[in-house]
């Protein structure tokens, strides 16, 4: 008796000795039980087999009450994996702001510093000496294009 088809599914012979309960050797009975073990679309086959009727189908599927359930535990594993990390930071934050650590103030200047307006009073004078030098370094070169030099 051959026990499988080429595509590694049981074969019709091997169903009807399993259904009417035929005489089989020890070695073919494993090897048909542990096939049905893991195939379902062999064992859906033998369930089928062995009722004779068609299967039942549920009056209600419990698949959208399974949906909601998966959702809600998600929800609340996402709650309480980050709620606590948030809290954890928010607290962390509020010590270091409160403490002073976290604040930013500017240093204190002496008072003696200068303004903007001197720095730029004191820009602007070594700016005219430098063009003044500028003026004259060029008037020294026009005099001497004059005397011939």
């Amino acid at each position: 008796m051959e026990i499988f088809r080429h595509d590694g599914h049981l074969t019709g012979e091997a169903f009807s000795a399993l259904v009417t309960g035929a005489p089989l050797d020890e070695t073919a009975r494993l090897e048909l039980a542990e096939h049905l073990a893991y195939c379902d679309l062999c064992l859906q086959r033998y369930t089928g087999a062995m009722t004779g009727a068609p299967l039942l189908v549920p009056e209600r599927s419990c698949q959208e009450s399974l949906w909601r359930q998966i959702r809600a535990r998600t929800v609340q594993m996402f709650t309480s994996r980050y709620a606590a990390a948030v809290a954890g930071v928010v607290l962390a934050l509020t010590l270091v702001w409160g403490s002073g650590y976290g604040s930013f103030r500017l240093p204190d200047l002496p008072e003696d510093r200068p303004t903007v307006s001197d720095r730029l009073r004191k820009w602007n004078e070594s700016l005219d000496s430098a063009m003044s030098g500028v003026n004259e370094f060029f008037d020294g070169l026009g005099g001497s294009a004059r005397t011939g030099r």
